[in-house]
């Protein structure tokens, strides 16, 4: 079977396009009415629910034998649309905008921020220099062991092994302290 007697096939079952056009013309203004009462007035809304009626009915080709009488199964079809609608959008958690973010509640104040930044700074201090640059490129600037290594022309396992001392020695430093690293 050809592309186009396919087509022509899955054709068959669909209204003829004057037979819809007038079922439009004596059922699609009352329709349209109807999905913006109950669309709250959303007149987007209600057109996108008015095509979609139409393509129901362009799919129903039962409708041609009496289209003067086409209302109630349009309004029928109609009111589903919107009850699917709302089902759906129940169905979906409520998305909040960025907007809410700026009323979220900060865990620690400014404050406690200062404080942990300078008792990190201390204890990095005391790292040796060679810790402290390894730590520095591969935490602050975001560098792999590998990248670091090109960087600072150094081994890889030597990068490894400074980063494994440092943070060891870090944590012991940090251990005494109430630092929130997480907030």
């Amino acid at each position: 079977m050809s592309a186009l007697s396919n087509s022509a096939a899955a054709f068959d079952d669909t209204l003829d396009g004057r037979v819809l056009a007038d079922i439009y013309r004596m059922h699609g203004r009352s329709v349209h009415m109807y999905l913006r009462t109950l669309t709250n007035g959303d007149a987007g809304l209600a057109e996108d629910l008015l095509q979609e009626t139409f393509l129901r009915a362009w799919r129903t080709p039962r409708l041609a034998h009496r289209p003067e009488a086409a209302r109630p199964w349009l309004v029928t079809v109609a009111r589903n649309l919107v009850i699917d609608r709302v089902r759906h959008r129940n169905r979906r958690p409520q998305e909040a905008g960025d907007a809410a973010l700026a009323h979220l509640p900060t865990t620690r104040c400014e404050i406690s921020r200062v404080v942990d930044s300078i008792t990190l700074a201390d204890a990095m201090a005391k790292l040796t220099p060679n810790r402290r640059e390894v730590v520095v490129h591969m935490y602050l600037h975001g560098r792999s062991p590998d990248e670091v290594s090109a960087v600072l022309g150094i081994p890889v396992g030597t990068v490894k092994s400074r980063v494994h001392s440092a943070l060891r020695s870090l944590r012991s430093h940090l251990a005494t302290s109430d630092l929130c690293l997480a907030a």
